[in-house]
């Protein structure tokens, strides 16, 4: 088990919080340009990709939505019912309380709030909603517009706020840097 502790340190969770950044990038590209834009992708200097700016941004957008979904319930929460709550365990889950530390709890997620915990709360829950909503189901489809996009910038901060105080700090470990864009 040390070594999957290891490797979550190193790479996993790195991975998932660095894919929160590229989650904020393309939130600001549709931000700025909302019907897309011309993209052009070049390797080493040589077009490879031409096209919409959606082929990028939108499966990004889902990632971190999804990246969103699996990073809470790590640090243990989930979102039943239309309300943000402590979860349990699967016998199989690499979660927090697998590195001796104790689960996030909902007032913790609260207490860094500048504002509205109501909003905050729906914010959150919009965007792990939409992990099965939107991504994993076709069930629903939620336009991503001036408000979902301030909701998820609002999902990414809170989880790079609850990593750095309830994940890294406790256990003096340098928190990854992440690719955050300008909104």
């Amino acid at each position: 088990m040390e070594e999957i502790l290891r490797h979550y340190i190193k790479v996993i969770l790195p991975y998932r919080l660095y894919a929160i950044g590229a989650f904020e990038m393309a939130l600001s590209i549709v931000q700025s340009n909302p019907q897309g834009s011309t993209l052009e992708c070049r390797i080493d200097g040589e077009l490879k990709i031409q096209g919409s700016s959606t082929v990028l941004t939108n499966p990004t957008i889902e990632m971190g939505i999804i990246h969103s979904r699996v990073l809470f319930e790590f640090l243990g929460l989930k979102v039943p019912n239309g309300r943000l709550i402590q979860c349990s365990n699967r016998k199989t889950d690499v979660n927090i309380e697998s590195f001796g530390l104790n689960k996030v709890t909902v007032e913790q997620v609260f207490s860094h709030c500048n504002g509205d915990e109501v909003l905050a709360e729906q914010y959150i829950v919009n965007t792990l909603t939409s992990a099965n909503k939107m991504i994993a189901h076709s069930t629903e489809i939620t336009k991503i517009d001036n408000d979902s996009i301030n909701g998820y910038f609002m999902t990414c901060t809170a989880l790079r706020v609850l990593f750095k105080n309830y994940f890294y700090q406790p256990q003096d470990l340098v928190m990854p840097l992440a690719v955050v864009s300008k909104k």
